[in-house]
């Protein structure tokens, strides 16, 4: 039996996000790497698409698009990382993280106090 599609959808937007973590963190880590270009992971039309559609299948099937976007002009040394837009990407997808944790904490709640 599949669980709530809502709970799928916002399990599948964390696994994103989290890999998006990863990406953010490793663009910190390397802001100071010559020829180092930040990765930005893409996957809000996916999910956008599976949720429209109410496709347990193309939940699943989501794995974030990974490619390359420079933050500014690159340096002499050929990064092109800002500390900054890293740092400010960080803080919202924590925050979006953070938040859709806190919906399904308040969805089984609810359920909770339904079966009770």
């Amino acid at each position: 039996m599949k669980a709530d599609f809502t709970i799928q959808a916002w399990v599948a937007s964390m696994n994103m996000r989290l890999k998006r973590h990863a990406a953010i963190t490793g663009n910190i880590a390397n802001a100071d790497t010559p020829g180092y270009r930040p990765t930005q992971i893409a996957f809000e039309d996916k999910l956008q698409g599976a949720v429209k559609g109410r496709s347990f299948d193309k939940l699943e099937e989501i794995e974030g698009k990974s490619f390359v976007v420079d933050d500014q002009l690159a340096r002499p040394d050929g990064n092109s990382v800002s500390l900054d837009k890293q740092m400010a990407r960080l803080s919202e997808n924590t925050l979006m993280f953070n938040a859709t944790a806190e919906f399904i904490a308040r969805k089984f709640k609810m359920i909770k106090s339904v079966i009770s």
